[in-house]
C-alpha cells in the first residue's frame, strides 16, 4: 500500500488523532511525513489545520452550533463523537475545555459541514469594549507603572517628572535646567488593542498613539538632537521646532528627520507609510533620503517606495476621534476596528475582503453602529457574537 492510499483509507476518528497529534508536536516521525504529503494533496486540506489552530474561531463555531436554532446539526456533532467515552462524561458546555474533544468538534465543523448565517447582525452577548486611553508604562529599570484614567502619578526619572491627566496623557517635565551630557536611557509606552494615549516630551512635543502602538522615549534630550523610537504600531507627532536640535523618529531601518512640523507614521502591518501634515520631513531608507511637502505621503511596501498627494484628515482624524475610510478596501476597515474594538474577523468568502468602503465614523461609539453603517451597502452582513466577527454576503 503506498502513502497516498494509506492516507486516503484513514477513517475520520484517525486523521482527528494524526491533527491532535501533529498541533501537539507529538506526531511520530514515521507518519509524519504521510501527514505532510495529505495536507500538500490539497489546499482544502493545509487549510483546514490551519484555521483548527485558530481557537477562537473554534470556540466560536461550538457556541453557534450550541445557541441557534440547528439543532439536527448539533445532533449531527454529538453523534459523531458519540464514539468517544470521554464524551459520556461531558456536558456540551464543556467540550471547548477538553483538547482532543475540541479538535474532534473543530474537524467535523469546519471539514465536514457549511455553516451558514442567517441573521444580518447578531448582538453580541457579552458587551465588547470600546477603545479608550490605557496604556502602560515600562520604564528602563523594569518598573511597570499602569496609565490610564484613574492613574495618577508623578514619578521621577533621571532628572525629570512624569505626570498623567484623566484626558489620558502623559506629561514629561525636566527638573534639571541644564541638558548635562549623559547616557541617554529610553522608556518605553505600549498601548495594547482597544487602547490610545498622548504623550508630551519634555521640550513639549506631543505624541498621539493608536492601538497596537510602542513608543520608546527618553525623559529627557541631551546632545544634538532628540530621538524617539516607534517600535510597532500608528503615532502622529507634533514637534516642537529647534534648530539646532533636530527631532528623530527611528523607525526599523528608517529615519523621519523634522525641526518643527507635525506628520503621522503608520507602522500597522508590513507597510511603512508616513503622511505629512505642515512643515517637511526628511524620510531616509537604507538606499535613499526623501523629502516631503505638506500632504505628501510615502510608503515603502515590499521594498518599493512610492511617493503621492492626498488628503491627510484621511490618515490622522484617528486622533481626532474619527474613523475615515476613502475606498477603502473592507480587510483594511476591518483589521482598523479590530485594533480598536478587540474583535476577531473571520471571512466566509475571501472575495469579501474586496469589497471597498467610503464614510466617517466615529471613533467612540459601539460598534454595533459601526457595522449597521457598514452593513447599508447592503453588499455585506455581520454576525457578531462576542469577541468573533463573522462576514458574508
Amino acid at each position: 500500500m503506498d502513502m497516498n492510499t494509506q492516507m486516503t483509507c484513514t477513517t475520520i476518528e484517525e486523521r482527528i488523532q494524526q491533527i491532535k497529534r501533529y498541533l501537539e508536536g507529538t506526531l511520530p516521525a514515521k507518519d509524519l511525513e504521510i501527514f505532510q504529503r495529505w495536507m500538500e494533496e490539497s489546499p482544502a486540506n493545509r487549510k483546514l489545520v490551519e484555521r483548527i489552530e485558530n481557537e477562537e474561531l473554534i470556540a466560536f463555531k461550538i457556541r453557534y452550533y450550541e445557541n441557534s436554532h440547528k439543532t439536527e446539526d448539533w445532533q449531527k456533532v454529538k453523534r459523531h463523537l458519540q464514539g468517544s467515552k470521554r464524551m459520556r462524561f461531558v456536558t456540551r458546555y464543556a467540550i471547548a475545555a477538553t483538547i482532543g474533544l475540541l479538535i474532534s468538534v473543530a474537524v467535523y465543523l469546519l471539514y465536514f459541514t457549511d455553516v451558514t448565517l442567517e441573521a444580518p447582525l447578531v448582538a453580541q452577548q457579552q458587551p465588547i469594549m470600546k477603545g479608550g486611553s490605557k496604556a502602560y508604562l515600562e520604564l528602563a529599570t523594569g518598573e511597570y507603572i499602569t496609565l490610564d484614567s484613574n492613574s495618577h502619578i508623578p514619578t521621577r526619572v533621571d532628572g525629570a517628572i512624569l505626570k498623567t491627566d484623566p484626558k489620558g496623557m502623559l506629561v514629561v517635565e525636566k527638573e534639571m535646567q541644564e541638558d548635562v551630557e549623559q547616557e541617554i536611557k529610553y522608556h518605553r509606552i505600549v498601548v495594547p488593542q482597544t487602547g490610545e494615549y498622548h504623550v508630551m516630551l519634555s521640550d513639549s512635543s506631543k505624541i498621539w498613539l493608536n492601538s497596537l502602538s510602542v513608543l520608546e522615549f527618553p525623559v529627557r534630550f541631551t546632545g544634538k538632537e532628540r530621538r524617539v523610537r516607534l517600535v510597532a504600531g500608528e503615532a502622529y507627532f507634533e514637534v516642537t521646532k529647534n534648530t539646532r536640535h533636530p527631532f528623530i523618529v527611528e523607525v526599523e531601518n528608517k529615519e523621519v528627520r523634522v525641526l518643527g512640523t507635525s506628520f503621522n507614521i503608520n507602522r500597522y502591518e508590513q507597510a511603512f507609510i508616513a503622511t505629512l501634515v505642515t512643515g517637511k520631513v526628511e524620510v531616509s531608507t537604507r538606499e535613499k533620503t526623501y523629502t516631503l511637502s505638506p500632504c505628501m505621503q510615502l510608503k515603502e511596501e515590499n521594498g518599493k517606495v512610492s511617493l503621492q498627494k492626498v488628503d491627510t484628515r484621511e490618515f490622522t482624524a484617528w486622533k481626532d476621534g474619527w474613523f475615515v475610510f476613502k475606498n477603502q478596501r473592507l480587510e483594511e476597515v476591518l483589521s482598523t476596528l479590530a485594533r480598536w474594538y478587540g474583535i476577531e474577523v473571520f471571512y466566509q468568502k475571501e472575495k469579501l475582503k474586496d469589497l471597498h468602503f467610503t464614510g466617517n465614523i466615529q471613533r467612540h461609539i459601539d460598534i454595533s453602529e459601526v457595522l449597521q453603517f457598514l452593513q447599508k451597502t447592503g453588499s455585506v452582513r455581520f454576525n457578531l457574537n462576542q469577541q468573533m466577527l463573522i462576514v458574508s454576503q
